[in-house]
């Protein structure tokens, strides 16, 4: 019995994630664009404000919503990278122990596939926090900073 088209698509795209989940860090890179490693966040603005936290010139109203945030969202997004880290190991393992195609397999697949959604949006939050937390000057030239970081990183790999 031949499986229909959309099937076929299902699987394969399932088959993607999971070689991707299981690859661990991959890098592309372009003759144009730096390189990026599946394990890096999408965009990590809070260690270059950290870094360059007096040149920013934040007054006491910014450093202090600075202090604030990084009291517990640094925590939220371990606890979610671990949460993912774990849901991950444990298709590993049930794999590694004979899983076939089960319903379980693909509810553990779409939950990690949940799970590093939600961590990106969390990201992409943290980057609207930081927005929002500097003036315009300052945002340009933490996007500025970050910026020559990744181009310095792909200097430093070559």
């Amino acid at each position: 019995m031949l499986a229909s088209p959309m099937f076929s698509l299902k699987r394969a795209a399932q088959f993607a994630l999971l070689a991707i989940s299981f690859a661990g860090p991959v890098s592309f890179a372009s003759a144009e664009g730096p390189s990026y490693n599946l394990g890096e966040p999408v965009i990590a603005l809070v260690p270059v404000i950290k870094q360059h936290e007096k040149s920013l010139k934040l007054d006491a109203a910014q450093q202090e919503q600075f202090a604030e945030w990084l009291k517990t969202a640094p925590a939220k997004r371990k606890a979610a990278e671990d949460k993912l880290a774990q849901t991950r190991l444990q298709l590993r393992e049930d794999l590694l122990n004979g899983m076939g195609d089960t319903p379980e397999r693909q509810s553990l697949i779409e939950d990690i596939g949940k799970q590093e959604a939600a961590l990106v949006a969390m990201r992409a939050g943290c980057v609207d926090k930081m927005r929002t937390l500097l003036n315009a000057e300052q945002f340009k030239e933490v996007i500025a900073l970050y910026k020559a970081s990744l181009h310095n990183r792909q200097g430093a790999v070559k």
